[in-house]
């Protein structure tokens, strides 16, 4: 499980998150405000997650710190 290459080949996506790992959940953040490429990331994370060692991935819709409206996906 590596969250530099995730967030690398996310990247190289033109995808820009930046990602927290709970043993094998990947938590992506946006890192600027609310994520307008949602669609993009969601056809592409689940499968660099999974090359990346993780099972599973959760987006943060929104940048607050409480977690709320995360949505999780099975990688």
């Amino acid at each position: 499980m590596s969250v530099v290459t995730l967030a690398a080949a996310l990247s190289a996506a033109g995808l820009e998150y930046g990602i927290e790992a709970v043993q094998g959940l990947a938590i992506l953040r946006p890192r600027t405000g609310v994520p307008t490429d949602a669609s993009s990331l969601r056809a592409i994370a689940p499968q660099l997650a999974r090359e990346h060692g993780f099972t599973h991935v959760a987006l943060e819709l929104v940048g607050d710190a409480s977690g709320a409206g995360a949505a999780v996906s099975r990688a």
